[in-house]
């Protein structure tokens, strides 16, 4: 049947995807700015402390941010079965994803307590690995705090409601920020616990958010039929199987990205302190900017599944066609604050001459490959709503693993560019995987009513 809505004009659909985008953008800024606050805290007492936060921050984010893209499958199918009306396969979708998400937590807390004995042998500086012990343990735990709110929040989502979600975590952020101040730097009579007061307040601020999130969604009259009855019995194999499903090719597609980011922050620790404290900064003003176009991207994403469920392929190149060109223009003009004020922004973190300049340098890199980082994760979420997501998985791999590491430590240490050339290398894989994104788009969407994802 031909969609009803042919003849939407591209500011119109673009006008659609950001209205959609909106709060979801504003919720991927939430979860993000925990991390840039204890950045910009913690650089305020000494380097070594900094430094100690990247080298646990990079090993912390690799299950985090994997299975936060297992729980994508959440959202997606409570939010099929809302629309079709049945409030049993939404409770059904709650009851197995809430356990699934405890036992996926529970499983990579557990890896991470292996890990532990193994924090010497990634070849950091003696005395970074020294005081990140703690902070190590603290991360650990909070975990399971973060995942369940992010299961929490993907089901709000998947009811078409992200407002609440984002307000309790914007009141998180404010507590962190608070703790943050009394914990580090020792106010009200409390002891100065520096970075460990980093980790406590991260610890407190995450289970605080779990347990409104919890309570809020126990008590709110839009989740009093949708609820499951029974919390803990009743689990079928298929159901677990169809989340693991549906969820398991998104969440490699996002080990193989932060993996590679995570391992280059690896290979930033040989080379000293200093530069792993500038990357530290590099990052965390990077992953604020990436924030944005991903956020465009779930909406897009969520709009070209809407037309591909209408067999329109004039609307779906219409809608990734125009947020396209709108994240175009905004990664362009995240570059080139990037490119101006590398130095202003690096000053903010931290007051030393070295790693200022070196994070200073680092910025002219990551202003370039923000325009491939924008159109490669609007591909990407342009392809899920065609429910393609294995080939863009290998895409992935290949591009981050096989190109843009190997590619990053040729540039820092065969041809000497040090700290910046990982980041070159970066650039190189994320340039190549939008371009190679953008061909598996444009091939899928002449194809897509015709042809089952490969």
């Amino acid at each position: 049947m031909r969609d009803t809505r042919e003849d939407i004009s591209w500011q119109s659909e673009l006008k659609g995807t950001l209205w959609l985008a909106g709060p979801i953008v504003l919720g991927n800024l939430g979860q993000i700015l925990i991390g840039v606050v204890d950045t910009l805290m913690i650089g305020r007492i000494g380097v070594v402390p900094l430094g100690a936060a990247a080298f646990v921050n990079n090993v912390f984010v690799v299950p985090l941010v994997t299975l936060m893209g297992i729980l994508a499958a959440v959202t997606v199918l409570v939010s099929q079965s809302n629309g079709a009306d049945d409030s049993r396969a939404v409770g059904r979708h709650i009851r197995h994803g809430l356990a699934m998400t405890l036992g996926l937590s529970l499983g990579a807390c557990l890896l991470m307590a292996v890990n532990f004995r193994f924090l010497g042998f990634y070849g950091q500086s003696e005395d970074v690995v020294l005081a990140s012990k703690t902070y190590y343990w603290l991360m650990c735990l909070s975990l399971i705090p973060a995942l369940v709110y992010h299961f929490l929040k993907s089901v709000w989502e998947g009811v078409g409601c992200s407002q609440p979600p984002m307000l309790i975590l914007m009141g998180g952020i404010g507590l962190n920020v608070l703790l943050n101040w009394i914990l580090i730097f020792g106010k009200f009579g409390f002891p100065s616990w520096g970075l460990e007061g980093a980790g406590a307040a991260t610890l407190i601020s995450r289970l605080v958010v779990m347990g409104v999130m919890l309570a809020v969604t126990l008590r709110s009259k839009r989740f009093h039929a949708l609820l499951p009855r029974r919390w803990w019995s009743g689990f079928e194999k298929s159901s677990f199987v169809r989340l693991l499903r549906l969820g398991l090719p998104m969440g490699a597609q996002h080990l193989f990205e932060v993996g590679a980011f995570a391992g280059a922050g690896i290979m930033v620790g040989w080379i000293s302190k200093e530069a792993l404290a500038a990357h530290q900064i590099a990052m965390s003003c990077a992953a604020m900017a990436f924030m944005v176009p991903l956020g465009i991207s779930i909406a897009c994403g969520i709009r070209v599944g809407e037309a591909f469920g209408g067999m329109s392929l004039s609307r779906i190149k219409r809608i990734y066609l125009s947020t396209l060109g709108f994240t175009f223009l905004q990664t362009t003009a995240s570059a080139v604050f990037f490119l101006l004020g590398g130095s202003w922004l690096a000053g903010l973190f931290v007051h030393n001459d070295l790693v200022v300049s070196l994070a200073s340098s680092i910025f002219v890199v990551v202003g370039l490959f923000q325009i491939f980082d924008g159109a490669q994760v609007v591909c990407m979420g342009a392809l899920r709503g065609m429910s393609d997501v294995n080939i863009p998985m290998v895409i992935t791999f290949l591009t981050y693993w096989v190109l843009a590491l190997p590619a990053g430590y040729s540039f820092a240490f065969v041809f000497g560019l040090g700290s910046v050339g990982v980041w070159v290398g970066l650039a190189c894989g994320l340039f190549v995987a939008a371009a190679a994104l953008f061909v598996r788009l444009h091939r899928r969407s002449r194809l897509g009513s015709q042809t089952p994802a490969a």
